[in-house]
């Protein structure tokens, strides 16, 4: 790896201490069933993160991208709280083991994973590609044949294939891209948590 990535997963390493003190301030007063939710979704994260970190680290690409899709899972299925009639209702049924996509959101739409990155996705437009470009690292795809696979020579058709625990094919703009997917679902999700907690508070 060079120096660009290496600065680039600083950057989002120092997110880590922000998770951790907006858990803090979240948890100063009276607890709702939105803190609990909350505070899951923030240890998830603090975990992805930890996770992706140490992969990149590792040289583990195709490992660390499940985790990008994990973390904007996360986000999207917390945005569901801004969507419900009653945020603390829809926290408690997920705390009860309840189906997100069984729950309604105001309008009467089910909260479906399309349906609740379709909705993040007119605030954040890159959302909808992040969704669909991390979704191939989770299902056996063309991702996972091209980061195995090498072209030598076109004309004589020689390709150079690898099995490999560490990344061999991969280059680190790839690496760069993915750091910078993570860092900026993490910044929305502490918009999330900043708007919960200035409304506690007010």
């Amino acid at each position: 790896m060079n120096q660009k990535v290496d600065k680039k997963l600083k950057e989002l390493e120092k997110l880590e201490s922000k998770i951790i003190s907006l858990g803090k301030e979240m948890h100063k007063n009276k607890t709702f069933p939105i803190d609990l939710l909350a505070n899951a979704v923030l240890d998830r994260s603090l975990k992805l993160i930890f996770g992706f970190t140490t992969l990149i680290k590792n040289e583990n690409y195709i490992a660390a991208c499940h985790l990008v899709r994990c973390h904007l899972d996360n986000i999207l299925r917390f945005s569901g709280a801004w969507l419900v009639e009653n945020p603390h209702a829809f926290a408690t049924e997920i705390i009860n083991g309840k189906q997100m996509d069984k729950i309604k959101d105001r309008e009467g739409n089910y909260l479906k994973d399309w349906y609740l990155r379709n909705k993040m996705n007119e605030e954040f437009p890159w959302i909808e590609n992040v969704y669909k470009e991390t979704s191939g690292f989770i299902h056996l795809s063309d991702k996972h044949f091209f980061a195995a696979t090498k072209l030598i020579d076109s004309k004589e058709n020689i390709i150079e294939l690898s099995i490999s625990k560490k990344d061999i094919i991969i280059n680190d703009n790839l690496r760069i891209e993915a750091i910078h997917g993570m860092i900026e679902i993490t910044k929305i999700l502490f918009s999330y948590i900043e708007g919960w907690i200035s409304t506690k508070q007010n």
